[in-house]
């Protein structure tokens, strides 16, 4: 019958329905730049914009938002090339973690609000990416001796010169770059600079920073004025090496040398810069490249 489709028309219009369907999808969303393996779509650059907008207002431009997500994407690079995939109960639970410890939940919620209830897209480009950049810094970088090895060594190598003449610490600290201060230490009021009380302080030091004055006070406690403490002290984000000038009463009074870690950005760069970048989009790679500084860093194909 001239009404009834015949099985080579019932083939044809399945074959739209089963493969050309998707590929009209696609080039509704298409392909913007790609990090690595993760593509970033025109919906993900829009997304983002507004995002970035919302921290800092006016900063909604494209080359931003893609700045950003490139950002991100490598992070979680790195962090797959250290052996450390991001799956997804990892993104569920960094999701819960961000809702429970979030200190803006009215931004939260306006963030939440740009993915319009495409809860998958809010996970894969907004948690994964939060997650990446603080797991990478916070529990990777920081605490790697590894990584920090030559900057620890260079503290070593300071306090093995400065034991052997502590009337010379100012004198060898400056020699070996390290920043050098007087420090006054009291488990009341903390750590400040000699000659700076609690009139200059704008409000009362925060339990942690007291829990950290008591650690140096304890680190001191054997030792006599003018003596060097004989370890290295490590920080989070450095290592200091002590000289006690004089107990306080309860407190201290002490030159203090310190030497930051490995600088974050030149160690991300060159781990970073093994992934590949695509950006499909020529205005908008030259506006990258022109506004972003680290951009210069990218492994651009």
């Amino acid at each position: 019958m001239s009404g009834t489709p015949s099985n080579g028309g019932r083939m044809k219009r399945r074959y739209f329905t089963v493969f050309l369907l998707p590929l009209l999808f696609l080039a509704c969303r298409p392909e913007v730049a790609r990090v690595g393996e993760i593509p970033i779509t025109d919906q993900d650059l829009s997304r983002q914009a507004r995002v970035s907008d919302l921290y800092y207002p006016g900063s909604g431009q494209r080359y931003v938002a893609l700045s950003q997500l490139i950002k991100g994407y490598l992070s979680l690079g790195v962090l797959k090339s250290l052996g450390q995939a991001v799956d997804e109960a990892t993104v569920k639970g960094e999701s819960r973690r961000i809702d429970e410890e979030t200190q803006a939940p009215e931004l939260l919620q306006k963030i939440k609000e740009v993915y319009q209830g495409d809860q998958e897209a809010y996970l894969q480009s907004f948690v994964r990416t939060v997650y990446a950049e603080r797991v990478l810094y916070h529990e990777v970088f920081l605490p790697s001796p590894e990584i920090h090895r030559a900057t620890h060594e260079r503290a070593e190598g300071l306090l093995k010169e400065a034991l052997r003449s502590p009337a010379s610490f100012s004198r060898i600290a400056k020699q070996r770059g390290a920043e050098v201060a007087r420090l006054r230490i009291s488990p009341g009021e903390g750590i400040r600079p000699e000659g700076k009380g609690e009139s200059g302080r704008s409000e009362a030091p925060s339990q942690a920073h007291l829990e950290e004055a008591k650690r140096l006070i304890s680190s001191l406690s054997r030792i006599r004025p003018g003596q060097l403490c004989p370890e290295v002290i490590e920080w989070s984000e450095g290592y200091q090496v002590l000289r006690l000038l004089r107990r306080e009463g309860r407190g201290v009074l002490v030159q203090s040398a310190s030497i930051p870690k490995r600088d974050y950005e030149q160690w991300f760069w060159g781990q970073a810069s093994q992934i590949p970048v695509w950006i499909r989009d020529s205005a908008l790679k030259e506006a990258l490249l022109k506004e972003v500084a680290w951009a210069k860093n990218l492994n651009l194909k």
